[in-house]
């Protein structure tokens, strides 16, 4: 078989950064579970599959570490070594399958093994070196992080996949382009659908789950549907592999879903209750909730955190604000619908956070300003973790000089590249010790401060100038913004948010 192994690689994968991988986040996470964060100050990672590379990438610049990874694509492994020399971070990153890696002899012990996704698109060969990596190359205490396809919310898209599948091998996918082959395997299945199905007549979930895939990205498309292989599981039959590993469930690195109030009815809340073993309660949790994917957080010998232990623990936890605060929404979405934020608990809180020109601030630091006077701490943390689940707060972390200038070399990097492109959305903080969301026109901002432009009318001249040199124009209810005028008066307005909102917080997170 050819070196792809029935991966798509003839079209990029996205250019996606996860949080959740994270070093600060799997220790929040770690902790929020009554599990005590065994990982060391400069930890030693492992990301098995890392894409484009943008996480690690991030990550490694940000953090105080070792970092490894490996991506059989040599294309994305090319990409992913510019960045790292633009950092100049502890980085090896390599092009090797599952099964080279793991047969190297230079391989430290890992504290954390990090893997997006690709559980669900690889071998039952493939998923036996991966436990055999993780078996032989974490260290005792070691994080292990998953994500993957799940049942029982991805049961309707089977039959849809098969099609698509089918006609890719037998239908004249193989015949196309890889874009082509999309747009055909999506066209045989909706002629199917059309033709009276009595499948998807009967299956109306079905029939929705496609009309939404019709309108993905065709890359995301090529990589979840057309793969040769697509491997579906449910929580308690990942929870079995990797005890095979040594490694015992910790919880879901999505912080939201742990808020019950948010996905659970009082009936399924009194159900969950009474089940005692997390493997069946997580497993029903996820029909409950109909879950499609997963993030999940394994450790090698958890240790649990007493009572006293804990508290003190989350009292020396640090957060920092990501988003301004105008810009944090008053509800947020859960599978029961929208959930509204407490403003007597989060409006206090958000408010302290931005404090002191948004320092990071420790629990304690929050408990003790009269602004939270009445509010319990129980409550706090659930703030807390609400607001960093959803994106708005992250855990901060201690940093020092050598991070500091990597972040902001890698950041400069992708500003630039940002002249040429818009794939990078995300930078680098010391503070956060990961990524920050920073729009493409933010980032040419960022480009025009450094080259000696400091008013709203410099700062959108500039942006005018760079996007109307490629023919690019803004969009406005869909349709391109043609007028120089109304294009240069809408990026004075964005810079005006930029030097008033966005500037301040990006400082104090140190992405420059």
């Amino acid at each position: 078989m050819a070196w792809t192994c029935g991966y798509v690689t003839q079209l990029d994968y996205s250019y996606g950064y996860y949080r959740e991988l994270n070093p600060a986040m799997l220790r929040l996470v770690c902790l929020c579970s009554a599990i005590e964060p065994q990982l060391r100050d400069r930890p030693t990672y492992l990301e098995l599959g890392f894409g484009q590379g943008l996480s690690i990438n991030l990550h490694a610049a940000a953090t105080d570490g070792r970092f490894w990874g490996t991506d059989f694509n040599p294309g994305q492994a090319v990409r992913a070594r510019e960045l790292a020399a633009a950092s100049g971070a502890d980085l090896h990153l390599l092009d090797d399958s599952f099964e080279e890696f793991a047969a190297r002899t230079d391989l430290p012990d890992f504290d954390i093994i990090a893997l997006h996704g690709i559980w669900s698109w690889i071998s039952d060969a493939n998923r036996r070196t991966i436990l055999d990596i993780i078996r032989r190359n974490l260290r005792a205490g070691g994080v292990v992080y998953v994500s993957y396809n799940c049942l029982p919310g991805w049961a309707p898209a089977i039959p849809v996949r098969q099609l698509m599948a089918l006609y890719g091998d037998y239908g004249g996918g193989q015949m196309t382009a890889p874009l082509g082959a999309v747009d055909g395997a999506l066209q045989f299945s909706a002629d199917v659908l059309k033709a009276g199905s009595r499948y998807f007549r009967e299956n109306p979930s079905a029939a929705h789950h496609f009309e939404r895939l019709s309108k993905q990205s065709r890359n995301y498309i090529a990589h979840e549907y057309l793969n040769a292989d697509w491997y579906l599981v449910h929580f308690s039959d990942m929870a079995r592999s990797l005890q095979e590993a040594k490694l015992s469930f910790v919880g879901s690195a999505r912080l939201m879903d742990r808020i019950d109030g948010m996905h659970l009815t009082e009936d399924g809340r009194k159900l969950l209750s009474g089940i005692g073993h997390p493997v069946l309660r997580e497993t029903v949790r996820d029909y409950l909730v109909n879950q499609r994917f997963r993030c999940d957080v394994f450790v090698k010998g958890p240790r649990s955190i007493s009572g006293p232990r804990q508290r003190d623990a989350w009292h020396a936890q640090q957060f920092v604000l990501t988003r301004c605060p105008e810009d944090i929404p008053k509800k947020i979405g859960g599978s029961l619908g929208e959930f509204e934020l407490s403003k007597e608990i989060y409006d206090p809180v958000i408010t302290v956070l931005s404090e002191s020109s948004y320092a990071p601030k420790r629990i304690d630091d929050l408990m003790a300003s009269p602004k939270l006077r009445g509010i319990k701490m129980n409550d706090v943390v659930e703030a807390l973790v609400v607001l960093t689940g959803a994106g708005f707060v992250s855990p901060a972390q201690s940093i020092t000089e050598e991070i500091i200038e990597r972040c902001q070399a890698l950041n400069q990097h992708i500003c630039r590249q940002a002249l040429m492109s818009t794939d990078l959305a995300y930078l680098a903080s010391p503070v956060s010790g990961g990524g920050i969301l920073v729009p493409h026109i933010c980032q040419l901002f960022m480009l025009a401060l450094q080259q000696g432009k400091s008013n709203v009318a410099e700062l959108a001249n500039f942006v005018w100038e760079v996007l109307d040199s490629v023919g690019e124009r803004l969009m406005r209810d869909g349709k391109r913004v043609q007028s120089n005028e109304e294009n240069i008066e809408e990026f004075r307005s964005m810079a005006h948010r930029f030097l008033n909102r966005t500037l301040p917080l990006l400082q104090a997170l140190k992405v420059l």
